[in-house]
């Protein structure tokens, strides 16, 4: 985001849901992100932006209100995504922002007793000196100088804006990434390492497959998945003890959206995945479903998977593949995860390969 490195406004997300009567501007967009980006350029005119699909567009609508300004006009709309710009802790900032740049005393990507907003500040005594109140430190995962280890570290830390854009460097070398993190599913602190946006009704002929794991910065592509390589260098560097698979065909109604659970058998799952093991790990007992859900896939676990030429095994995975985007999980010739561009493979728990603008497959980690 053009702005992420200010103490300023961030975006809450609400998934299946539209503010309608507000529309300042309309255009079609590549993703939601650009529409987030056109949001935060028009500055204190947008308070809020629509995003859904429309025949093969993406439709980004820019509102001068929030659902909050306006709770009359905020409907539930399936397909629909809506960002809201909210305040958190370090929101409104006590200086005016001109006058602290004139005067040095503008610190981009910090936090402290400067950077709190003005209800907060005027807690403090008058007694307080000028050096305390401008006491800062910098906010880890907010610009490329100070990354942070990973999407759950900032969370944990206190430092997330919401679903949006950070720095991070779990190998502590200087190459920071910038990465997406969903900072509100599930509790949050979930790095995006797989998503394929389709763009149209016409399938793509490729994806981008990502050899190592700094392609998770490339993540706006709508293309990006990573090899078996990139996830075992990622799982070498950056300890995550969970995935989450989320996919969502609009056309047919199919949402696929399910966690690895805090178990065993969900640490198996991330362990083959992860490039541990080559063992196939159980499917039923190994995740759990999560809001949206509706496939048949989280309901037939015990219909999965292809083991020594034997389907519906009862496991994650696909006989002679270990890439995420072959079959990670499937029942066979019902129900898929497949992005294949190579075999015209593009299913969400379904066998059909056809696909509607907006349609997306999402693998994060945690």
């Amino acid at each position: 985001m053009a702005n992420s490195d200010l103490c300023g406004r961030v975006f809450e997300t609400q998934v299946d849901h539209i503010l309608v009567g507000n529309v300042m501007e309309k255009s079609v967009v590549k993703n939601e992100f650009e529409c987030q980006e056109k949001c935060i350029e028009k500055e204190s005119r947008c308070k809020s932006c629509n995003v859904y699909p429309e025949e093969n567009d993406v439709i980004c609508e820019l509102n001068n209100k929030t659902r909050l300004m306006k709770a009359a006009d905020f409907k539930r709309k399936r397909g629909s995504t809506y960002y809201g710009l909210v305040q958190i802790s370090c929101i409104e900032v006590f200086y005016d922002e001109k006058a602290a740049r004139n005067s040095g005393h503008y610190h981009p990507g910090r936090k402290g007793k400067g950077c709190l907003t003005r209800e907060k500040h005027s807690m403090f005594s008058t007694s307080k000196t000028e050096t305390d109140r401008n006491t800062y430190t910098a906010v880890p995962g907010w610009s490329s100088r100070h990354p942070a280890l990973s999407c759950k570290q900032i969370l944990e830390a206190g430092d997330s804006k919401g679903d949006g854009e950070y720095w991070i460097d779990p190998e502590k070398n200087g190459s920071s990434l910038k990465v997406f993190c969903d900072m509100t599913t599930d509790g949050g602190g979930w790095l995006l390492i797989y998503n394929v946006i389709a763009g149209g009704t016409v399938p793509p002929t490729n994806l981008n497959i990502e050899e190592t794991y700094a392609g998770v910065s490339r993540y706006s592509s709508n293309r990006m998945v990573l090899s078996p390589d990139g996830m075992r260098e990622l799982r070498s560097r950056m300890s995550f003890t969970q995935l989450r698979f989320h996919c969502r065909k609009r056309q047919h109604g199919r949402t696929f959206h399910v966690k690895t659970a805090a178990n065993s058998s969900g640490e198996a799952v991330v362990g083959f995945f992860g490039g541990d093991t080559d063992v196939f790990p159980k499917a039923c007992g190994s995740f759990e479903k999560l809001k949206g859900d509706n496939s048949v896939l989280a309901s037939k676990c015990v219909e999965w998977g292809k083991e020594n030429g034997v389907f519906h095994v009862g496991k994650w995975g696909h006989e002679g593949n270990k890439e995420l985007y072959m079959y990670s999980a499937f029942i066979a010739n019902y129900c898929h995860w497949a992005t294949w561009p190579g075999h015209g493979r593009w299913e969400c728990d379904d066998y059909r390969n056809d696909l509607t603008r907006g349609d997306f497959w999402k693998i994060y980690v945690r």
